[in-house]
């Protein structure tokens, strides 16, 4: 499913993230701008490829006729498979997350394909990231920005502080609506999915909008949990702001117990979900806000990621064939060597989190965040997560569906946004007026039959 597209943003407070305070650095001169397109892809990232051609030029996928489950490389054969006994190898490539992964377990394995930079967006989106490039700047000390309504606010970013926004802000068409389904799992594998409904309208990134227009609004969210039984009926609406620390994010939950709405302060941070593997703000592996980090931009890098997972969308599958002890069946898992921005956020003195640090790994081509590794309170390795990346060409759209969120000291993890045994694909372009996420509305959304 989504980019964005979390299984449980019901819960979670998403949205555009806070930046480091003093971050003066936005809008680029004409002359750098230029290079968009030519140099530089119309998004930001290097056109061309590495010295060696195992990370080629920039060549989309261009729109067809490709549905859920069609695989433009199914064709292809791995070029190397990673093991524990040949980690050395390749550990320069690979993130902190990974290795503690081939450690962790002894099956763990990871099968390297060809690389192919597929990511792909409409024209429109290409030309409004342009403008976005000398007019765009940060505001409320970096906490928010202004004055775009479309595109990626910073392609030609100069902080880490930016890399970031680009991730929240990235495309994900006007808006999508469907089922998705999450399952946290115990070492042994056990579980119990999730099933959930949402529908979700942008206000940022509809083509039709205007930075007058959407203000400080980012997103409208209804969703609800539809199984287990137990959990069957809650329901939550968001309204997340681009500025949080502006504006908070709207929350108003439904109590089927009740039968009525009532608005709720804003979850986030570091409060617990899906049985505490995970926090609110690795929805959509980072949601924000920032205000509690300062962000370093260390630099790109050539590394191993998910990428172009295919077949961990197909309905081929079911969800007992993807979920396995420990990790998840990583025959179906798709790594590729691409050249990814890499960001550092450790706690800001005086604030908390439960991650003291965190490094994220960003897709140059899409500005989705690909990997991400955690440290707990003590600065020790905790956590990892990655997403799994495709390109839907007939929309066109790149999205991270499918989310891995692991805990390796409980050898326990949980997994977003699977929909295989869905027989209803995901609506992409699909949109709502603002009107319609309202509270009032809430109790039907959370009532009536879905589709």
């Amino acid at each position: 499913m989504t980019a964005t597209c979390g299984a449980k943003w019901a819960q979670a407070a998403l949205g555009a993230l806070a930046l480091i305070a003093g971050s003066a650095l936005a809008k680029v001169p004409a002359e750098e701008a230029a290079q968009l397109g030519s140099r530089l892809t119309p998004i930001g990232a290097e056109a061309g490829g590495n010295a060696d051609g195992s990370i080629p030029a920039w060549q989309p996928l261009k729109q067809s006729s490709l549905q859920r489950g069609d695989d433009p490389y199914a064709g292809e054969q791995p070029l190397y498979t990673i093991t524990r006994a040949n980690l050395a190898q390749y550990a320069d490539r690979l993130t902190e997350g990974y290795k503690a992964l081939f450690q962790t377990f002894d099956d763990y394995r990871m099968r390297v394909y060809p690389s192919h930079r597929s990511a792909s967006y409409p024209d429109w989106f290409y030309e409004a990231t342009r403008r976005n490039a000398t007019t765009v700047d940060l505001t409320d000390n970096g906490y928010g920005f202004c004055c775009a309504a479309q595109g990626y606010p910073f392609p030609i970013p100069k902080t880490g502080g930016e890399v970031m926004w680009n991730h929240i802000m990235r495309y994900n068409t006007r808006g999508f609506r469907g089922y998705v389904n999450a399952a946290a799992t115990t070492p042994s594998g056990d579980h119990v999915v999730e099933r959930s409904y949402f529908e979700l309208a942008y206000a940022y990134n509809n083509p039709k909008a205007t930075a007058e227009d959407i203000g400080n609004q980012n997103l409208y969210l209804f969703t609800k949990l539809l199984s287990p039984a137990s959990k069957a009926g809650e329901a939550t609406l968001l309204h997340v702001p681009i500025d949080r620390v502006k504006e908070i994010t709207g929350v108003w939950v439904y109590s089927q117990g009740q039968g009525r709405s009532r608005r709720i302060g804003e979850v986030g941070y570091d409060n617990p979900l899906h049985d505490g593997l995970m926090t609110h703000d690795q929805v959509d592996m980072f949601n924000g806000p920032l205000d509690r980090y300062t962000i370093k931009l260390i630099g790109k890098k050539e590394m191993l990621v998910p990428y172009n997972s295919y077949r961990l969308y197909s309905d081929k599958l079911r969800y007992k064939d993807i979920i396995r002890p420990g990790h998840i069946n990583q025959d179906l898992a798709r790594y590729e060597l691409h050249r990814v921005w890499i960001i550092e956020a450790n706690v800001r003195p005086g604030t908390s989190h439960r991650y003291k640090r965190r490094v994220f790994y960003v897709d140059e081509d899409s500005w989705i965040v690909l990997a991400q590794d955690m440290y707990d309170e003590r600065g020790q390795f905790w956590r990892t997560a990655e997403s799994h990346a495709i390109n839907f060409a007939n929309v066109p759209v790149m999205v991270n569906g499918v989310q891995v969120h692991y805990d390796l000291q409980s050898r326990r993890y949980v997994i977003l946004n699977m929909t295989n045994e869905e027989r209803q694909a995901t609506e992409y372009d699909w949109t709502a007026p603002a009107g319609y996420f309202s509270p009032n509305n809430l109790k039907r959304f959370a009532t009536t039959t879905t589709r």
